[in-house]
């Protein structure tokens, strides 16, 4: 779905096992790595063993190693939803996403109607410019943090308090974009959030503002 999504702007290959992305990011030299997974150790006291003989998994280091190459020659990372929770075993996983979710204190309520706003200070950033607020039904993280050096775009507030839910990071070490929305295709498919993504998407490969901006 994501890839339907994502069509209009980019040609996606999707790959689900961690050492043969490693094996295509250095064959293939993506411009952009977009991470949409939930893939982690699952020691949370929150999952069972059959779970974990299942579902759980660990960072291999081919994958570290690629993932360091593609984003230090200059290309991007695009994170989306679960993927912020990923790679708990490799402790570089949240400066490099910029944001970090705690376990035993990050959250979420029940998916359901949530808004999502520009940040006053963000206006001028081509990936929400024009984009006021998105309303989706999704799941809204809670008591996730954005770390120093990450520009929010966009939160979103509720009884819980209010959070960053969207933010970017441009360094040497590549651009890097995040987006805690995501979670099904209901929510990929509503109109302005399928283009905040592919704004996200095409910052992150390194396009223009005027280019990013455009984008419907």
């Amino acid at each position: 779905m994501l890839a339907e999504v994502l069509s209009p702007v980019a040609k996606s290959a999707i790959v689900d096992d961690m050492s043969e992305v490693a094996r295509q990011l250095d064959v293939g030299q993506f411009d952009v790595l977009t991470v949409y997974a939930c893939w982690f150790t699952m020691t949370d006291a929150r999952y069972t063993e059959e779970q974990r003989a299942q579902w759980a998994r660990t960072t291999p280091s081919d994958f570290r190693d690629a993932v360091a190459r593609h984003l230090g020659a200059g290309r991007g990372l695009c994170v989306l939803h679960t993927g912020l929770l990923c790679f708990t075993d490799w402790e570089d996983w949240p400066g490099i996403v910029g944001g970090d979710w705690t376990w035993g204190r990050s959250w979420h309520p029940a998916p359901a109607t949530m808004r999502v706003d520009r940040c006053p200070d963000a206006d001028a950033h081509p990936v929400v410019a024009g984009i006021e607020g998105v309303e989706v039904f999704d799941e809204r993280y809670c008591d996730i943090d954005a770390r120093h050096g990450s520009s929010v775009l966009m939160s979103s507030g509720g009884p819980e308090g209010e959070f960053p839910t969207v933010w970017v990071c441009d360094s040497s070490a590549g651009r890097r974009a995040y987006s805690s929305l995501g979670h099904d295709r209901v929510s990929l498919t509503e109109p302005t959030h399928a283009q905040l993504v592919r704004r996200l998407l095409v910052w992150a490969g390194g396009g223009d503002a005027a280019t990013v901006s455009r984008l419907a």
